[in-house]
């Protein structure tokens, strides 16, 4: 029978039970919809002997000795694609638990790819496949059906299994430095912080003209404010379009929004207003504090056909050490690369250097080259 915790006593019960373990899944359900914050709905837990599901909408529970449990450092808590969860405790306690241990990370390692499914992973690992169908259910409504709770605990119950075999595979292949940048990247703060300042980079911007993209973030850190304060999503504020359209025209009154078809004088009177102030603050910005799109854009790459070749060795170094290409090289380095810069990038440091840097080097200073054996690349050293 599954228990489904809804009081403190069952709660302390049942943490009891598992708190000296080595470590425990973890997993939540929630709704996002129609708000800003995520609703916390369930709370699922499980060890290589017992599992339960909290009920956080429960009166008679306030996750105290929950939230202590997850500050405890022995104890590992294995989320699968956790960085989701992860945000919903830190809106929750403004902290984040300690110890966390990510398989979707840990199978980047392993040969699954960049982001690999939990359904996926169990069904290659166990050969268990998992019915996702209640997936997108209400799961706030009370009470839960059986089939909502059957597929809640299956969402931590295989991943137990799914951690021991992961861990031993990379124990094996000696990759546990492969992965910890981005485990530790999982439990920093900074990651789930909001910063509506920031807002603006969230969106796809087309124009570089740095004063069109000081009146997108002043837009988008008002856009953000309102909704945060509004608890409602951001495009039920203004949709992202219509953010950018508005820092395209610059309205200075409220007849220029008669050219915006989303708009009704009347109706969206405070929401104008409101609009045409956050403007007139980001035209008293100096231009030297305007905004600014830093990353390389790829049609400003002058050795495109050295850029591919890069990205040819990026596949072939991923198929052939079984690490997803995600964690071998980002996309703006490869850039860098292929203009011939090398300083101060994490592909010629430690593991990646070892697997892909070096290589890198050699197929730039004409070393190496690629050859087409059984429909398969493989490297020539260019000497022979």
């Amino acid at each position: 029978m599954i228990t489904i915790i809804d009081t403190n006593k069952e709660l302390e019960k049942n943490i009891k039970i598992i708190e000296n373990e080595d470590y425990i899944a973890i997993d939540t359900e929630f709704i996002r919809e129609k708000t800003y914050f995520s609703k916390l709905c369930l709370i699922q837990i499980a060890s290589k002997n017992h599992s339960f599901i909290i009920d956080p909408l429960s009166k008679e529970i306030d996750l105290e000795s929950f939230w202590k449990f997850l500050t405890k450092e022995k104890v590992v808590k294995i989320v699968h694609s956790g960085r989701q969860d992860m945000e919903i405790f830190f809106q929750q306690f403004g902290q984040l638990p300690k110890s966390v241990y990510d398989t979707q990370i840990a199978a980047m390692v392993c040969g699954f790819g960049d982001q690999v499914s939990y359904e996926q992973l169990v069904n290659r690992l166990l050969n268990v496949k998992i019915d996702k169908s209640s997936r997108v259910s209400n799961w706030s409504f009370r009470p839960l059906s059986e089939k909502q709770i059957q597929y809640a605990l299956s969402d931590v119950t295989y991943l137990v299994k799914v951690y021991e075999i992961l861990k031993d595979k990379i124990s094996l292949y000696k990759r546990e430095l492969w992965i910890k940048e981005e485990m530790e990247s999982l439990s920093e703060i900074k990651n789930y912080e909001i910063n509506t300042g920031e807002a603006w980079k969230k969106l796809k911007i087309k124009s570089t003209k740095r004063i069109y993209l000081n009146r997108v973030k002043y837009l988008a850190d008002w856009r953000e404010k309102v909704s945060i304060n509004r608890n409602v999503p951001r495009n039920k504020v203004i949709r992202d379009d219509t953010l950018l359209e508005i820092a395209s025209l610059k309205p200075e009154n409220r007849e220029d929004f008669k050219r915006l078809r989303v708009f009704s004088l009347e109706r969206d009177k405070r929401i104008i207003n409101e609009i045409i102030e956050t403007l007139k603050e980001a035209a008293m910005v100096p231009e030297h504090l305007f905004p600014e799109i830093n990353y390389m854009k790829k049609n400003k790459v002058k050795s495109l056909a050295v850029l591919e070749l890069l990205k040819v060795l990026v596949k072939f170094v991923s198929e052939d050490q079984k690490v997803a290409q995600k964690l071998i090289i980002k996309q703006y380095e490869l850039e860098l690369i292929a203009e011939g810069n090398f300083e101060n990038l994490k592909s010629f440091e430690g593991w990646r250097n070892e697997i892909f840097g070096k290589l890198a080097k050699d197929l730039l200073g004409g070393k190496i080259a690629f050859g087409i054996k059984n429909k398969k690349i493989h490297i020539i050293n260019s000497k022979n």
